[in-house]
């Protein structure tokens, strides 16, 4: 059976800034990223002369025009177009996205393609990055791939990596039937835990819907959850009522150090650290807040906290030796930090990847 090799880290579609600093730039989409992509494009001497969309344009947000693609006047036509759509839901299918503006003429330029010129302005978007940071760090990546364990998990890190250098616009898809955080060699590798399955630790609970998950697939007696948006913690303390949990809830975030930190709320999933954020929550080591306690199952999920949280729970994670199963889509050195955290435990972990949403996010490694 042929196996996928190593991709090549080559960033492809580059932008020229001097062409959009002469000509402007329209923008596909009219979500919170397409504008603040405008005003990231602008403060790089970047005109922006106006935003497009698929459908019926939608109710003014902002002074700039907004057109249904088909009807753009014709002297736009010729106007550079990125793509400000970012994220995973069904209306960011980049593929289709790309059909619908190459029907129109454009060869349209996405997230990955022009970040670099507009990072600054841009600041900390999940797994964006310059693209030269990628084959800064091949010896990195390289090593991570090489510690995964089966062909799925190959395929899914070469497609993410190709995708997020702009190689093609097809990221993995999630595997069908999939439970997020759950697969199946997971799952059967924690029932194969000497004590079973007994106690589950989520850190970024978010409203409880990872718990109930937990719950379908394994009997856990005990439940540690994490949660510093108190909106979701609320929901959170709901749920774990209503499910008769033995539920140990907290309303702070992890973290590598025990601090407070600026956090942006009201995000729903996506509330998060944020140097700018509009409140001050509490985070905590995992080490100290949980002592004398053993975890079968730890999933983290702590929008770009991941790396700080495993070093904050390395005694907890030497100790228990728990089913890992760690978000890595939040920052992009996350594709090779999370498994050199994983090898340098020096456990026989295999290491797993795989991916559970459109675009690469919600992309998970597995150490079971």
């Amino acid at each position: 059976m042929k196996t996928t090799s190593f991709p090549s880290l080559e960033a492809v579609g580059q932008v020229d800034l001097e062409t959009v600093q002469r000509q402007g730039l329209l923008i596909f989409g009219y979500g919170s990223f397409a504008h603040d992509l405008a005003a990231a494009a602008q403060k790089n001497a970047i005109p922006v002369l106006g935003f497009v969309v698929s459908g019926v344009p939608p109710a003014a947000r902002s002074a700039l025009p907004v057109w249904q693609i088909s009807q753009l006047p014709e002297a736009y036509k010729d106007k550079p177009l990125w793509v400000g759509v970012y994220n995973h839901l069904a209306h960011s299918d980049y593929p289709l996205i790309d059909q619908t503006c190459r029907a129109a003429g454009f060869a349209a330029r996405f997230p990955q393609h022009y970040f670099e010129v507009v990072a600054d302005a841009l600041g900390w978007r999940y797994w964006l990055t310059p693209r030269a940071d990628y084959a800064a760090h091949a010896s990195d990546l390289r090593a991570a791939f090489d510690q995964l364990a089966d062909e799925p998990s190959r395929q899914a890190m070469a497609q993410t990596l190709a995708f997020r250098l702009g190689q093609t616009l097809a990221a993995p898809l999630p595997d069908a039937g999939v439970v997020h955080y759950f697969p199946d060699f997971a799952v059967a590798a924690c029932r194969a835990r000497e004590r079973g399955a007994q106690a589950f630790l989520d850190g970024g609970a978010y409203n409880g819907d990872t718990l109930e998950a937990a719950l379908s697939q394994l009997p856990f007696q005990q439940t540690y959850a994490f949660e510093p948006d108190l909106g979701n913690y609320e929901l959170l303390t709901q749920r774990t009522r209503q499910l008769g949990l033995s539920a140990t809830n907290y309303p702070c975030g992890l973290s590598g150090r025990n601090e407070q930190l600026r956090f942006s709320t009201g995000q729903g999933e996506a509330s998060a650290v944020k140097e700018d954020g509009d409140s001050i929550i509490q985070v905590v080591r995992l080490d100290d807040c949980l002592q004398n306690v053993t975890i079968d199952y730890l999933k983290l999920d702590v929008e770009g906290q991941e790396i700080p949280t495993l070093q904050g729970g390395r005694d907890l994670i030497l100790k228990s030796r728990p089913i890992l199963a760690i978000a890595a889509y939040h920052r992009w050195d996350d594709m090779w930090r999370i498994p050199a955290f994983v090898a340098a435990l020096a456990f026989d972990y295999k290491l797993a990847y795989r991916s559970h949403s459109r675009n690469s996010f919600d992309g998970v490694f597995y150490a079971y």
